[in-house]
């Protein structure tokens, strides 16, 4: 399944969340994922996203530091 985290494809499986995208997301970038802890993901409207949420095909995820 495809998503978009901060403008960049990533490939996740069926039944990932948002944090899975994101880590994902981090390891492609060369960004440490005990990071994970002090972001907040919002979607693509600026609704702010719970890490264990569902992803859905297209979803938009932004991440704030």
């Amino acid at each position: 399944m495809k998503v978009k985290v901060n403008r960049m494809n990533v490939d996740v499986f069926e039944g990932a969340r948002v944090k899975h995208a994101i880590l994902r997301y981090f390891v492609r970038k060369k960004i440490d994922v005990k990071d994970i802890d002090d972001i907040e993901a919002i979607d693509a409207y600026g609704h702010g996203i719970d890490l264990d949420a569902p992803l859905s095909e297209g979803m938009v995820v932004k991440i704030v530091r």
